[in-house]
């Protein structure tokens, strides 16, 4: 069941259902099956590091222990940054309503990788205003965190083609534009270090929006 998430604009709470969109449900996904020779199919495992003791899926697990060696529980640890200062946590987005009060730029929006889409779907009925302003063109911009943590990732809603709500969350990215001269240095010190830009990447294909 898809999760229900508060948003409020001008006043105005309205909710929406999300529904998450990937890769497998825009193209398809193709699985892997592996046989022996009896055609069984076969099973990962892992190979221990003594090179004989063969363990099977989900015989591995990972877990904290202190400086002391003892176990220690999650809801022990507490996160702190570089300078030992500790780190507050933040809410689930699914905990209150999220205020949409940020608009953003196109510019704005391009300057965040997307990572993750959602497709919005109304729950209760959504303000006249909002939908024109969307409409229009607006993209809002809000902090997202969906179970909370030290942090939010900056998340957009917009509309699509057919009156289509988006949910977007991506992160900021920090590239800086350079000047001619040191483009050629950078592709230059990239040539020595043998690097390949020639490399397949697994963007999200926006067209399917």
């Amino acid at each position: 069941m898809a999760r229900k998430l508060e948003f409020e604009f001008e006043g105005a709470p309205f909710t929406v259902a999300i529904h998450k969109v990937d890769r497998s449900k825009l193209y398809g996904r193709v699985k892997t099956e592996t046989f022996d020779a009896n055609d069984k199919a076969c099973t990962l495992a892992t190979l221990a590091r003594d090179g004989r003791t063969i363990i099977p899926m989900g015989g591995t697990a990972s877990g904290y222990i202190n400086t002391e060696g003892l176990w220690v529980t999650r809801d022990e640890l507490i996160p702190i940054d570089r300078d030992g200062k500790e780190i507050p946590e933040v809410a689930s987005s699914f905990s209150a309503p999220t205020p949409l009060t940020q608009e953003v730029d196109i510019d704005t929006f391009l300057d965040h990788p997307i990572r993750l889409a959602y497709q919005l779907g109304a729950e209760t009925k959504i303000s006249d205003a909002l939908l024109a302003r969307l409409k229009a063109g607006a993209i809002y911009q809000f902090p997202f965190s969906y179970r909370g943590g030290i942090y939010f990732d900056p998340a957009f809603l917009m509309q699509g083609e057919g009156d289509t709500l988006w949910m977007l969350i991506g992160q900021k990215s920090d590239i800086e534009f350079v000047g001619f001269e040191q483009a050629a240095i950078c592709a230059a010190r990239a040539e020595e270090l043998g690097e390949d830009d020639s490399g397949e990447t697994d963007a999200f294909d926006f067209d399917m929006l």
